[in-house]
């Protein structure tokens, strides 16, 4: 059935979170720059009916906070033929990367390649189009051309990316997602972080930080965006938004709009000039913090009112870990990268040939165990002596849902996805918090040994 769902609830759903929560009172830049990101999601809409009106399976399912929107009455889920014997046959797998030149990147393609070919034996095609969002669509069509049994993929664009799924769907090819969601129906899971909770508790921390060093929440904070047209910067900043807004006395600059902080390093720099007298510093992405505390720098300002600045981020990177350090990073969350997120998409698509859909599919709503849905993960893989899948069943650490004792997230079932909704499981991977007093976790180092970070003894 070919259908479009752009329901009312959604883009109400939108101007709330981006529009109504700004105080009256703030009359300022941020909040048109709120009012022009409502206009684009409607312009985005415009454009997925357009697809739809064309033949296209797009589906705008649900707001990104937190209840899912049914389906259309009628609408009945396509899922994927199983075709390979695994007693026989050796799986050909794609996955398609965003393709950026920074750590979160080079370790899921890392991460994948060991596991996949490494690990399980498989054979594995990459696509990584340096985040142009065509290249993405063509190295996946060149590889449904090549005949990949099944795909991986984390979209740069969540809607112009959604041809990934379409073209899959037209192929009969199994799909799973990570990192990032896509507007379309086809994805049979997607295993990633909840980054409308990032943002969230990055305000949190920042609100509190704010009273403790000056008495009360007010001053500039400084919002550094990652790709807008991307789920993952919609989530990371409605969850920011939806705290800062609750203080009026609280002014949000918005700048910036990719996750290449070369790009946007001249933008942040100027941002910073322009108020002297920011107290907090919201990067969505880890290298954003080595603009904000290049930028300080370069304009001149006190070493002592670089550590005063509150930088909080929604990534941990190299450069953040030197924050940390120096005393100029004050609280990340840690994004899942390869392992925590990559081997339980192969290990999804081992399940699918296994059993078929939906049997093999995390029920929305269910607890996730990897001893049901996934049991054949090869915990004792070893990467240079160690076990990196250790941390994938931590009490801590773990997969949410699994009996984790982690203090942000607790118990939580598989969720609706943020965009595909309903029609796609999302297994909930919880941030690693990383704070001044737990910078040196081991679970932080196990997987940079390229960039000569090692455990600390």
């Amino acid at each position: 059935m070919r259908l479009i769902c752009i329901s009312n609830h959604y883009m109400r759903a939108i101007y709330e979170l981006f529009v109504e929560n700004m105080s009256g009172e703030q009359k300022t830049a941020e909040q048109k720059v709120s009012r022009r990101r409502f206009i684009g999601y409607i312009a985005a809409a415009a454009v997925v009916a357009g697809a739809a009106a064309a033949g296209a399976t797009y589906y705008l399912a649900r707001p990104p906070t937190p209840t899912a929107t049914a389906p259309p009455a009628g609408y009945v889920k396509k899922w994927p033929t199983p075709k390979l014997d695994l007693k026989k046959d050796i799986p050909y797998v794609c996955a398609a990367f965003i393709g950026l030149a920074n750590p979160w990147d080079e370790l899921n393609r890392i991460g994948a390649e060991w596991y996949c070919k490494d690990v399980l034996g498989w054979n594995l095609e990459i696509v990584w189009p340096e985040a142009d969002v065509k290249r993405e669509n063509d190295g996946v069509e060149m590889a449904i051309k090549k005949g990949v049994d099944g795909i991986v993929a984390c979209p740069l664009d969540s809607l112009a990316n959604a041809k990934i799924g379409e073209m899959a769907m037209n192929a009969d090819i199994p799909l799973v997602e990570f990192g990032i969601d896509m507007y379309h129906s086809w994805p049979l899971a997607m295993y990633q972080r909840d980054d409308y909770d990032s943002g969230k508790f990055c305000a949190l921390f920042a609100v509190d930080e704010l009273v403790r060093m000056y008495g009360k929440a007010e001053g500039k904070a400084l919002h550094i965006h990652g790709y807008r047209g991307s789920m993952s910067d919609f989530l990371r900043s409605g969850g920011w938004i939806d705290v800062i807004s609750q203080y009026p006395d609280i002014q949000n600059i918005e700048v910036a709009n990719s996750w290449v902080a070369t790009a946007e390093y001249p933008k942040i720099k100027a941002a910073m000039a322009a108020n002297p007298d920011l107290r907090v510093a919201y990067e969505e992405m880890g290298g954003f913090h080595e603009c904000v505390v290049t930028g300080a720098r370069e304009l001149g300002w006190p070493e002592k009112k670089i550590q005063d600045l509150i930088c909080v981020n929604c990534d941990l990177f190299p450069v953040n870990i030197i924050g940390y350090e120096e005393g100029t990073q004050d609280y990340c969350h840690m994004m899942p990268t390869g392992p925590d997120m990559l081997t339980e998409c192969f290990e999804q698509l081992r399940e699918f040939w296994k059993k078929g859909a939906p049997d093999c599919i995390p029920p929305i709503g269910e607890p996730f165990t990897f001893e049901k849905y996934l049991p054949e993960m090869q915990w004792d893989a070893e990467v240079d002596g160690f076990k990196p899948l250790q941390f994938l069943k931590d009490p801590v650490w773990g997969i949410a849902g699994s009996k984790t004792t982690n203090k942000q997230y607790g118990y939580c079932p598989v969720k609706p996805a943020p965009c595909g909704g309903p029609e796609t499981s999302w297994v909930v991977i919880p941030d690693r918090i990383i704070t001044r007093e737990d910078y040196k976790e081991l679970c932080i180092y196990w997987n940079w040994p390229i960039w000569g970070l090692k455990a600390w003894k």
